[in-house]
């Protein structure tokens, strides 16, 4: 929310009290948790923190759409997601992909550092899980609460965007 900003190792707890948040923000920061171990505890943090009818706004790589531009012939379906140059350099990484193979395991991958992929079908089902009742494909720079679309314009073409509401 305007003028509060929060930063947290949330992986175990968040340090608020239970319904007392109206919106969660997080961009490319969910497909860092480990799906067995952290994210059931971040989701059902989340719904406790967030008042009846709040919304937790998640941001992430979206694995179905590099999957269908890894398919298409040629590279440019994923330059259209990632901006790579004429070589396949990758503007935000710097390093160069002779296959499309090495490209889609350096996004999903990204060193060791995410821990998941996600397409809508799988985030809504983990969010419905950890009780969530209304989840909601969004887009870039929409959301239910006016305030949580604060999105990176840098991140929009390879992104997927939802919302749940508690």
């Amino acid at each position: 929310m305007p003028g509060i900003t929060c930063v947290y190792d949330c992986r175990k707890h968040l340090p608020f009290p239970d319904g007392s948040v109206r919106g969660i923000f997080c961009e490319h920061f969910f497909e860092h948790l480990d799906y067995t171990e952290e994210v059931p505890i971040f989701l059902s943090e989340c719904a406790r923190v967030l008042q009846l009818g709040g919304v937790l706004r998640l941001i992430v790589p979206d694995v179905e759409r590099y999957l269908r531009a890894y398919l298409a012939d040629g590279w440019q379906a994923l330059s259209a997601i990632r901006p790579l140059d004429d070589q396949h350099t990758d503007f935000f990484l710097g390093c160069r992909y002779n296959t499309k193979m090495e490209f889609i395991n350096t996004v999903f991958r990204q060193g060791h550092e995410h821990k998941f992929g996600y397409d809508y079908e799988t985030l809504a089902f983990v969010l419905r899980r950890y009780g969530f009742r209304q989840v909601v494909r969004q887009s870039f720079e929409v959301s239910l609460r006016p305030e949580l679309a604060i999105d990176q314009a840098v991140r929009a073409s390879e992104s997927l965007y939802v919302e749940a509401v508690r």
